[in-house]
């Protein structure tokens, strides 16, 4: 369990049962002498998200056709050096190193993306940490209000502090297209260790690491290794009745047309990790928490939270319990502090339970994709957009064989076979099967030549392909009423 940092003062809450308004009580001088800690709407005006104006930095020019722009920072105007947060109780200081810098980009959204970024003194890859921002205010909220940042310089790690595509993002699609961009820019400048990416949050931001790490499993991109959550909002259903008018309406704005009630419960589920009834039952079929068991979570909460993310943090805590996850790697602490805010933790802490851990992609897992890509070895395609695909998996590359069963909502598979560890070159066993009742197509990678031989369920079948220029064997599976497996014989 975490010490309590007393010394803070709690942030102001809003309308009753809302979420918390901005917090300005700990940013460090006057408002005027510290633009980039206000909100970006003060800071910048209406359309800063299309600005362009930034002058690109020294090694940071375009790549790959987007606009880059860096201004370099060793502190704020008026303001301590890096190392030396204020409203943070005794952080020693650090030894000099790269400074941080504010970088914009354009990820082809029609919205710019602004982050923070931090290089080390390390040599070769380092690992990356993730600071994920509270609701209402901008990517400086890591920097100005916690001590992730001094925490990364002592341990050589980069630190990343995205705005995600706005101050009041709750994971909606735009933020996870921004965030992965950033990640993406992070991979191509810095050496990374990309077994070793964290991420941190806290309220939103907690709920956004924990969504991002959930629905961004494409093992060729950056995913998240561990993640600790500080008090998220894991269920938007949950906190979108219990919302303020004004905060309603940021829900109906991101995930409806603006109307006042229009916010979908498909895309508040998609931005959440789960979702449960008056009862607390959790909705098995909207359940993103499953995607989390393969890395390590840390979640905490305070004995003086906002209520309703006391329920959902603890319920979702035993939910995951309950569906295997283990008690030494998925973790919930009460900490003993009255209010809702960062300093109910100790950042020193959460970076020394974060570095125990490293990125193992499992051998088989219960997925839930949200929308057509790659979830680890396997690129889905929908068959209707905008609800969940299940499916059951396993790889084993002692016996040359996979699985895909227990799916829903899927058109097609296909199998990134060398990447699971799979030799077209020899004897492949695939096991399918359905959910739903409805057909589906399995394409397996790496199949060059034609195999001699397709058998399903032992007797030879005609209902398979083999695509010599993409070098995929395409098996089509029309009964979707029963398992069945498929030997490849090269």
């Amino acid at each position: 369990m975490f010490p309590a940092l007393i010394l803070a003062i709690a942030p102001q809450f809003g309308v009753p049962m809302g979420l918390p308004q901005v917090d300005r009580s700990r940013l460090h001088g006057p408002r005027d002498a510290t633009p980039f800690a206000r909100t970006l709407e003060e800071s910048a005006g209406p359309g800063w998200e299309r600005e362009r104006a930034l002058s690109l930095a020294p090694g940071a020019s375009a790549r790959g056709g987007v606009g880059v722009g860096v201004r370099a920072f060793t502190g704020l105007n008026n303001a301590p050096p890096p190392g030396s947060i204020v409203g943070r109780a005794g952080v020693p200081g650090v030894t000099p190193t790269p400074r941080w810098f504010e970088v914009t980009i354009q990820p082809g959204t029609g919205f710019g993306e602004r982050f923070l970024v931090q290089d080390s003194n390390g040599i070769g890859p380092r690992p990356v940490l993730v600071v994920f921002h509270k609701f209402g205010v901008s990517h400086y909220d890591g920097l100005l209000n916690t001590s992730f940042f001094a925490e990364a310089r002592r341990r050589n790690w980069i630190c990343i502090a995205p705005l995600s595509g706005g101050q009041t993002h709750f994971s909606d699609s735009r933020s996870h297209i921004h965030t992965r961009a950033v990640l993406q820019w992070v991979r191509s400048s810095l050496s990374v260790d990309t077994a070793r990416v964290y991420a941190v949050g806290f309220s939103m931001g907690g709920g956004a690491a924990m969504n991002y790490a959930a629905r961004q499993l494409d093992p060729t991109h950056l995913m998240i290794a561990a993640v600790f959550n500080q008090s998220g909002i894991l269920s938007h259903e949950d906190t979108y009745p219990q919302s303020g008018p004004t905060i309603q309406q940021i829900y109906d704005d991101r995930f409806g047309n603006g109307l006042p009630g229009s916010a979908t419960p498909w895309n508040l589920q998609r931005g959440s990790v789960f979702s449960f009834d008056p009862n607390s039952l959790v909705v098995a079929a909207t359940d993103l928490g499953r995607n989390l068991l393969h890395l390590a979570t840390h979640t905490t909460r305070t004995t003086g939270d906002i209520p309703y993310l006391i329920t959902q943090n603890d319920l979702f805590h035993q939910h995951q319990l309950g569906r295997g996850a283990s008690a030494t790697r998925h973790l919930l602490s009460v900490v003993n502090y009255p209010g809702h805010s960062w300093d109910a933790v100790s950042e020193a802490s959460v970076c020394n339970w974060l570095r125990n851990y490293s990125l193992a992609l499992p051998s088989a897992a219960n997925t839930l994709a949200d929308a057509n890509g790659r979830f680890f070895h396997f690129h889905i395609e929908q068959a209707l957009a905008g609800d969940f695909t299940p499916f059951n998996w396993s790889v084993d590359t002692i016996n040359n064989a996979v699985a895909i069963t227990g799916t829903a909502n899927l058109t097609r598979a296909r199998v990134a076979t060398a990447d699971a560890g799979l030799d077209p070159l020899q004897p492949l066993s695939v096991t399918t099967g359905c959910a739903d009742g409805l057909p589906d197509q399995i394409l397996l990678e790496g199949y060059v030549q034609s195999p001699s031989a397709v058998l399903r369920d032992g007797v030879s079948t005609l209902n398979w392909s083999h695509d010599a220029q993409l070098g995929r064997l395409v098996l089509d599976e029309t009964d979707g009423g029963a398992t069945h497996v498929w030997s490849i014989v090269p």
